[in-house]
């Protein structure tokens, strides 16, 4: 087995301290309240973070996540004498979430990440945006421009987040029906909101639960989606 250089070797600590202490700037910049300095790196700083190191501070906040969210998905599938058929939902969240709960150190959680920055991209404004938007001044061209370059930033953000949705739901109808034989994929999103806080010995299951429902799109050849990494 060839051995590092020696000079690679002594380097790795600082490269590898490097990548951290970017990291952790990036998520610090992600995290900050609204600032001038935060507008000016926006954009880079959240195509960084989104969507696999999406964090937030609800879990602190006045207002503390107050719901679950599932994806499933439906398919077309074509079938042999050349009609299209559709099938039930599937849950694809779930799977993933109990593979992690039995094993912390399993893939699971980085393949839920990008499901959950996705759904949180489409169905969740800008916290940024929607702070501007409120406190928007008349009369300044400045400002003006700036909230059009954020609403762009987030129009395009959601479009790649819906793409990353389409191609979940495409992996995940080739892992329940075999490759080659989906036509249209359709992503939903089940959201479970928990009883209030006055009714917290009642269990979730007692929630209100509603679905958001996409479009259907076609479907895209992707790799295999697991939950063990092979």
């Amino acid at each position: 087995m060839r051995r590092l250089p020696s000079l690679t070797l002594a380097l790795l600590p600082a490269l590898l301290g490097l990548a951290l202490a970017f990291h952790l700037a990036m998520t610090l910049a992600y995290l900050t309240p609204l600032n001038p300095l935060k507008l000016r790196f926006y954009q880079p700083v959240t195509a960084y973070m989104q969507p696999f190191f999406v964090q937030n501070w609800h879990l602190f906040a006045p207002d503390p996540i107050r719901d679950t969210r599932v994806l499933t998905v439906a398919c077309r599938l074509q079938q042999p004498d050349g009609t299209v058929a559709e099938t039930g939902w599937a849950d694809v969240s779930t799977p993933f979430r109990r593979a992690r709960q039995a094993n912390r150190f399993s893939p699971a959680d980085r393949m839920d990440r990008p499901q959950s920055g996705a759904i949180h991209a489409v169905f969740n404004r800008d916290e940024t945006l929607m702070v501007l938007q409120k406190h928007r001044r008349d009369e300044d061209p400045d400002y003006d421009r700036l909230l059009e370059e954020l609403d762009r930033a987030e129009g395009r953000q959601r479009e790649e987040s819906l793409t990353v949705l389409n191609r979940i739901a495409s992996a995940h109808c080739d892992r329940l029906y075999g490759p080659d034989r989906t036509v249209e994929v359709r992503p939903r999103v089940v959201v479970l909101q928990f009883p209030r806080f006055s009714d917290r010995d009642r269990p979730d299951s007692d929630g209100e639960l509603t679905y958001q429902l996409l479009d259907w799109a076609p479907y895209q050849r992707v790799a295999p989606l697991t939950t063990n990494g092979g």
